[in-house]
């Protein structure tokens, strides 16, 4: 793991949209999200594959009898944790909007509603 600081990733003004429904730009961001992420997964697996098949490893056959223990199992929970706050990063900047401009305990009490559906 790095040490890299963890800074705000927000951008201030408004924010443009391409479909007239509510919530497309959204799901779109995060579809175009995980697209990333599975691309640059297939690039690193194929090159995982030639690098150990050049040296005579069998890859796949290792990773199917794969056992993970207890720490590994953890470190792949914060990477998926890691990936979610990516995936999730447009809500996260939204609610944080909200929360800024009506503060923090309006935002629950209308998510409170929601759930009720009083909303």
């Amino acid at each position: 793991m790095s040490d890299k600081p963890d800074l705000p990733r927000t951008v201030r003004g408004k924010r443009p949209t391409f479909f007239d429904t509510p919530g497309v730009d959204e799901a779109f961001s995060m579809i175009m999200t995980l697209a990333q992420e599975t691309w640059v997964l297939r690039d690193r697996l194929d090159a995982a594959e030639r690098v150990m098949a050049g040296h005579g490893i069998d890859l796949a056959g290792g990773i199917e009898s794969l056992k993970l223990d207890e720490a590994a199992l953890k470190e792949r929970e914060a990477a998926r944790n890691a990936f979610y706050d990516r995936l999730f990063f447009i809500f996260a900047q939204q609610r944080a909007e909200v929360e800024q401009r009506t503060g923090g305990d309006a935002y629950d009490e209308t998510l409170e509603k929601i759930a009720r559906g009083d909303i």
